[in-house]
């Protein structure tokens, strides 16, 4: 009797669907996951523009600056921070909203002509994912 070894190709051919179907389930779960990885990132850089933004506070009497010159000093690297969508390093848009992929912007809260709050806002892959303000 010969002695045969080896798998036919219907065996083969069902380690090929199997490796198929979890490839077909695997691949739209990572790119979701990094999708939320970019997301968590621009989030916490919005939270170093807040940490910024409420040391200024601190230092001038409650008085909040959206103002470039006055804030950019304060964050970590003079204000460039890494844009995780396109892996660029930029500002934060300081008197506007976020209007673009992986934005941060921040608009002053002025009543009486004096600065008194700021509202943060921070722009996903579609739209605005985050608003962090003080009130």
């Amino acid at each position: 009797m010969m002695n045969r070894q080896g798998f036919t190709l219907i065996e083969l051919m069902i380690v090929v669907v199997i490796i198929g179907l979890l490839a077909a389930i695997a691949i739209p779960q990572y790119a979701n996951l990094q999708n939320h990885a970019r997301e968590a990132s621009t989030k916490s850089n919005a939270h170093t523009v807040q940490m910024a933004l409420e040391d200024y506070s601190v230092q001038n009497d409650g008085i909040y600056s959206v103002v470039g010159a006055d804030i950019t000093p304060l964050l970590p690297g003079q204000a460039l921070l890494e844009n995780v969508y396109t892996g660029m390093a930029s500002e934060p848009q300081f008197g506007a909203a976020a209007a673009q992929i992986g934005q941060i912007g921040a608009v002053g809260v002025v009543q009486g002509g004096i600065p008194i709050g700021y509202t943060i806002t921070v722009f996903g892959t579609t739209q605005i994912v985050l608003t962090l303000g003080t009130l």
